[in-house]
């Protein structure tokens, strides 16, 4: 054999073994803007929007019921200029939802009272803050069937055609269900990792995009199974409602967040803001870190297209607080009203007999 012939082969054979490499290798998503979404979705609406990605559940109201559909997941892929965007399902792995399929009446506390008869071993406290939804013990194998398993709920994302899923509750890592459990990281890095290898068996570009729970960076074997970082209240809102933080605890965030993005994946963060001011400047300092800027309504039941709320959402929102402040003033105005007849009734009762 020729040395010609020898060398040809051998270019031949490098660049069929760098296409394979690339194949197996998923390409990294670029992300520019991004939407997030959570209650009342409509596809039609969510596939007008400019975005690049969206960040959705995988039904229009978190029911079996209202489950999107495949095609219904299509027509969201496609943006209005018909270029391809990249559609996440999220996906809670720290709590449970009681309107999710997979609840069972039976589960729930009886008001103030604790379940300890009929609760599952993998169920822990309610979250007072948002109420209906209870945190799991997230290293337990029943958890984990109902989120891996066969028929489950991971599986149900994946048919419907989801790039991949918005991990939600990795933060549960650090509250006090995993209290003293000294294997509470490796736990949850292994979790995650679980969800990665079901969902590249189905799809190999499929997504891993955790949101929050940061000091798991710090781990380089957890980067290496996520796809970029989801990230909530970097500036504002982490302890008062859009109220700026404490530039320690940012800049601590900020620092681990920084690993991502030194690994060329993107870093999506939202605010809830409402006011011109406080956005503009979110805007400015979360794009100079680096990062995909979003903002919304805290309860995410609307896609806010473009950084300000609408003047329609800024009037509801101001009617309700007003018809808010109306009912607190009649509440007090009734409360007065009755303490000044028991005062009235207290001084009769103690009037001397003539």
């Amino acid at each position: 054999m020729s040395r010609g012939l020898l060398s040809a082969l051998l270019l031949l054979a490098l660049v069929g073994t760098c296409n394979t490499v690339a194949a197996q290798t998923p390409a990294r998503p670029l992300i520019a803007s991004w939407g997030y979404q959570l209650t009342d979705l409509d596809p039609a609406t969510l596939a007008a929007s400019p975005y690049d990605a969206l960040v959705i559940d995988y039904s229009r109201d978190g029911t079996e019921t209202g489950r999107l559909s495949p095609s219904d997941v299509q027509q969201i892929k496609r943006r209005p200029d018909g270029r391809r965007r990249i559609v996440l399902a999220y996906l809670s792995i720290g709590e449970a939802e009681v309107y999710r399929y997979y609840w069972n009446e039976r589960w729930a506390d009886w008001g103030i009272i604790p379940n300890f008869w009929s609760a599952p071993t993998w169920r822990a406290r309610e979250n007072r803050e948002w109420r209906g939804n209870y945190a799991v013990r997230y290293w337990d194998p029943q958890w984990q069937e109902i989120i891996l398993g066969s028929g489950g709920y991971l599986e149900r994302i994946i048919e419907a055609g989801f790039d991949g899923v918005w991990l939600d509750k990795i933060d549960s890592t650090y509250e006090r269900v995993a209290s003293g459990r000294a294997s509470a990281e490796a736990d949850m890095i292994a979790f995650v990792r679980r969800i990665r290898e079901v969902g590249r068996k189905a799809n190999a570009n499929f997504l891993i995009i955790p949101q929050n729970g940061e000091k798991l960076l710090a781990d380089g074997g957890f980067r290496a199974v996520i796809d970029g970082l989801g990230v909530e209240d970097l500036l504002y809102g982490e302890r008062t409602e859009k109220q700026a933080n404490d530039p320690q605890s940012t800049a601590q965030r900020r620092g681990l967040m920084s690993l991502v993005v030194a690994e060329k994946k993107p870093v999506l963060a939202v605010e809830y803001l409402d006011d011109k001011p406080r956005i503009d400047s979110a805007r400015r300092e979360l794009s100079t870190f680096g990062f995909v800027p979003h903002f919304a309504d805290r309860d995410l039941g609307h896609l806010r297209v473009g950084d300000y709320p609408s003047g329609e959402r800024v009037a509801s929102r101001q009617s309700r607080a007003s018809a808010v402040a109306r009912g607190i003033g009649w509440t007090t105005l009734a409360l007065l009203a009755i303490a000044v007849v028991f005062v009235a009734v207290g001084l009769l009762r103690r009037k001397p007999a003539p």
